[in-house]
């Protein structure tokens, strides 16, 4: 599949969860300053392949009772057609947090990008992952995940049906190397990957 033919199902993946999520914010009178819906991961890089799911976080400011109503009014419609989607909803300081401890929230969080809502609750939550990335506390982490991915997937170049996204050499690691090229210590040719 074609990076264009990826970015054109992230688009419209875009404009299905715009409707719905806005659909939610009015229903329940929730005003589009208070809340963000983002994507993360592959499909926060524009690049959702067919069988991918949608990774979305929804950024908030609003209490319990508000936050609940707004996601069940959200998700269901998702879920009802079985659309795969894996979805996390966080105030800035709980996905901080989580950040803190999960290489996994880190790495697909540097790849945060607004779907709907406010801009500046993206923003923020990106400055603070990428702090926290740049301040080396998840390298260990990441060198066990690789060693840990290398032993359970292989390397890409000899496998007969390789994981083209697990395997060692595969998308995974590209994403990698863009995650190393936003640290200032390390050169990583982005350009010849």
């Amino acid at each position: 599949m074609s990076t264009r033919e990826r970015r054109d199902r992230s688009d419209k993946a875009d404009r299905d969860l715009s409707k719905l999520f806005s659909e939610s914010l009015n229903k329940n009178q929730i005003n589009h300053e208070e809340i963000a819906l983002a994507a993360v991961g592959g499909y926060g890089r524009g690049e959702l392949s067919p069988g991918s799911d949608l990774d979305i976080t929804i950024l908030h400011k609003l209490n319990e009772k508000q936050i609940e109503s707004v996601v069940q009014d959200f998700m269901y419609p998702i879920w009802s057609v079985g659309t795969p989607v894996d979805h996390s909803v966080r105030t800035i300081s709980q996905l901080n947090e989580v950040a803190q401890n999960d290489i996994r929230v880190v790495l697909g969080a540097l790849d945060l990008r607004l779907i709907l809502g406010n801009q500046d609750l993206v923003d923020e939550a990106y400055q603070k992952v990428l702090k926290i990335w740049q301040g080396k506390k998840h390298f260990k982490a990441l060198k066990d995940s690789i060693r840990e991915r290398a032993e359970r997937s292989g390397q890409l170049a000899f496998l007969l049906e390789p994981d083209l996204k697990e395997a060692v050499g595969g998308l995974r690691d590209a994403n990698i190397l863009r995650a190393l090229s936003l640290l200032e210590f390390i050169k990583v040719p982005l350009d010849r990957i």
